[in-house]
C-alpha cells in the first residue's frame, strides 16, 4: 500500500505527527504495536507550545478537561529542602502564545482523544497491533514490512517515514542509527494514586537521600515519584502496603489512597547520533531521551512533530525544496541539547550529592529568587526552554526564528485566536501602526502564501504584534508558527494589482 508518509508509533508524538501531516494534505500510514491507547505512567506536564500544537490539530476544546493550570499568579511548583521549607516557588502565568506557561495533564485521556481524532480522519490509515519487521530505502521511497498479531504480513511504501516509536525504537535500529544512553544514578518509585488534587501545585522535596515529587493530575489522580535508597532490593513493588509505606513518608494521604499504577524506573538521557537517514526521520523519544526533571520530555517530541511535518508536506507538495529537510535536525538538535542540560542541572538540584552542597545551593536560590529579574528567569518558562532558532529554514530579521505570539484578535466573524486565521502554508502578516492598516508593499509573496493585513483582516486590540515586531512591520510565518522573516522597514514590492488578485482568490478574508 502506498502512502505519502509512514509514521511508526502512535503515542502522543506519533499521533500528533500523523494529524499534522494529514492536515497538510498528505496520506499517512500510522502503525502502532498496541491495540488500545494505553499510557502507563506517562508524562504529567506540557507547556504552552504543546497546547498550541494540539490547537493546530483541532483539539483545543476536546482536550480542555484533561489539563489544568491553576490561576495566573498562583503557585505552580514549590521546591522544598529536606525539612520541608520552601526555597523556591514558581508561579503560573499566561504566555504570549495564548496558554498557561505550564500545565499538568492526564496523558491517558489525551492519548485516547488523539486516537479518536485520528479515526475521524480519512487520510490516516491507522494500523493497530502491528509490529515493524523490516525497513528499506530505494528509488526515492521507504518500504516497510509490518506483522500483525496473527502473523500476517503487510507491506507499505511512502516517500518519507517518521519514527516515533520510543526510546527503544525498532525503526531507529533498522535504519542503522545508534543512540548512546546514559543511565542516571538511582532508582525511582513512580506511582499513580487516587487523590483529590485540590490546588494544582507540584511539590518537590530536594534531599541527599529522600528526594520526592508529587504532581496533581486531572481526573482525581496524583503522581508521586520517590528516589529509593541504593540498598533497596525493590522486591516489594507488588505489595500495596509496602508501596504506601514509602509514599506516605512524603505524602501522608497515600496511606488510604487506591493505587492505580506503579513501577520502578531508572531515568536516562541520550540523543541519537543522527535524526535523518535518507528519507527516514526520528522524532520524540526515538531521537532523544530527556529525564523528567524539567517536565519537557513530551513537549520536546511535540515540537519535533510540528517542525518536521510541514517541511515534509512542503516537499511532497512542491512548495519547498527538498534541501529544507536538513533544517529539521539543524533547528531541533541545539534546542534539545539545551533542554537536556537544563533537565540534568535540575536533577542535580533535586538530588544534591551532600548536605553541605544542598544547604549552599538552596540558600543561594532562596536569596536570588527575591530579585525580580532573577525570579523571572526562574519562573515556569526560563529562557533555556523556548526554542529560538538561529540556523535552518529562516530568512532575515531580528525576530526570525522566534515564535509568533498568539493574541485574541477581532475579525468580521468575531473574536478569534490569531492562529485560526493563518494559512496552512506560509503566512504574511502586514502589521499596522495604530492609525493605518499594514503595508503590503514590502512583501515578496508567492501564490501559495496567505496574506493578512492588520486593520483590514483583523484588529489586535492589545497591540501585541506591534509591540513585538514594531509598527508597520511585516512578518512571514511558517506553519509551525515560527517567524521565518521579519521586515521592520521597506523592502521588495507587491503591486496593487497583485494584492487585488490575492484578495479575489481569498474571499473568506475579503
Amino acid at each position: 500500500m502506498k502512502h505519502d508518509v509512514i509514521v511508526i508509533g502512535a503515542g502522543p508524538v506519533g499521533a500528533t505527527a500523523a494529524l499534522l501531516l494529514a492536515q497538510h494534505g498528505l496520506s499517512v500510514g500510522l502503525a502502532e504495536g498496541r491495540t488500545t491507547p494505553s499510557a502507563r505512567l506517562g508524562a504529567v506536564s506540557v507547556d504552552d507550545e504543546a497546547l498550541r500544537i494540539w490547537q493546530s490539530c483541532g483539539l483545543e476544546h476536546l482536550i480542555t478537561p484533561f489539563w489544568a493550570s491553576g490561576t495566573s499568579g498562583d503557585p505552580m511548583c514549590k521546591y522544598q529542602d529536606a525539612r520541608g521549607r520552601v526555597f523556591l516557588t514558581l508561579r503560573q502565568s499566561i504566555s504570549d502564545l495564548g496558554y498557561p506557561h505550564a500545565v499538568v495533564i492526564h496523558q491517558a485521556s489525551l492519548l485516547e482523544t488523539l486516537w479518536n481524532q485520528i479515526n475521524r480522519v480519512p487520510a490516516i490509515s491507522f494500523m493497530k497491533g502491528t509490529e515493524l519487521t523490516s525497513l528499506t530505502q530505494s528509488d526515492g521511497e521507504v518500504i516497510v514490512q509490518l506483522r500483525d498479531g496473527h502473523g500476517s504480513m503487510r507491506e507499505l511504501s511512502a516517500s518519507h517515514l517518521v519514527a516515533c516509536d520510543g526510546s527503544r525504537s525498532r525503526a531507529r535500529q533498522l535504519a542503522g542509527i545508534s543512540m548512546p544512553i546514559l543511565d542516571l544514578p538511582g532508582h525511582w518509585l513512580v506511582v499513580d494514586i487516587e487523590d483529590d488534587p485540590g490546588q494544582h501545585v507540584v511539590d518537590i522535596r530536594c534531599s541527599t537521600d529522600d528526594t520526592a515529587v508529587t504532581v496533581p493530575i486531572p481526573g482525581g489522580l496524583r503522581r508521586i515519584e520517590k528516589l529509593l535508597p541504593n540498598h533497596d532490593a525493590n522486591d516489594w513493588i507488588d505489595d500495596d502496603q509496602q508501596v504506601r509505606a514509602r509514599l506516605e513518608e512524603f505524602w501522608p494521604r497515600a496511606r488510604d489512597s487506591r493505587i492505580i499504577d506503579r513501577s520502578i524506573f531508572r531515568f536516562s538521557a541520550g540523543i541519537a547520533e543522527r535524526w535523518k537517514v535518507g528519507r527516514v526521520f526520528l522524532a520524540g523519544d526515538a531521537a532523544h531521551v530527556t529525564p523528567p526533571f524539567a517536565g519537557q520530555g513530551l513537549g520536546m517530541g511535540l515540537r519535533d512533530a510540528s517542525n518536521l511535518s510541514f517541511k515534509i508536506a512542503g516537499v511532497n507538495h512542491g512548495w519547498l525544496n527538498e534541501d529544507v529537510l536538513v533544517s529539521y535536525e539543524q533547528e531541533r538538535l541545539p534546542h534539545q541539547q539545551r533542554v537536556l542540560n537544563l533537565a540534568l542541572r535540575l536533577g542535580r538540584l533535586m538530588t544534591p550529592s551532600s548536605r553541605w552542597r544542598s544547604s549552599v545551593e538552596q540558600s543561594l536560590v532562596r536569596v536570588l529568587s527575591e530579585c525580580e529579574p532573577v525570579r523571572r528567569h526562574l519562573e515556569m518558562r526560563g529562557p533555556g526552554i523556548r526554542p529560538v532558532y538561529r540556523t535552518g529554514y529562516l530568512g532575515n530579521g531580528s525576530k526570525a526564528g522566534q515564535y509568533l505570539p498568539q493574541p485574541y484578535v477581532n475579525t468580521p466573524c468575531g473574536q478569534k485566536r490569531l492562529d485560526e486565521l493563518l494559512g496552512s502554508r506560509m503566512t504574511w502578516l502586514a502589521i499596522g501602526n495604530g492609525m493605518r492598516p499594514g503595508d503590503v508593499s514590502r512583501m515578496a509573496t508567492s501564490q501559495s502564501d496567505t496574506l493578512l493585513i492588520e486593520g483590514i483582516d483583523f484588529e489586535d486590540p492589545e497591540h501585541k504584534l506591534q509591540r513585538t515586531f514594531g509598527r508597520s512591520s511585516s512578518v512571514l510565518v511558517r506553519p509551525d508558527r515560527v517567524v521565518h522573516t521579519h521586515i521592520p522597514c521597506k523592502h521588495f514590492g507587491l503591486s496593487i494589482t497583485r494584492r487585488s488578485q490575492w484578495r479575489t482568490s481569498h474571499p473568506q478574508l475579503a
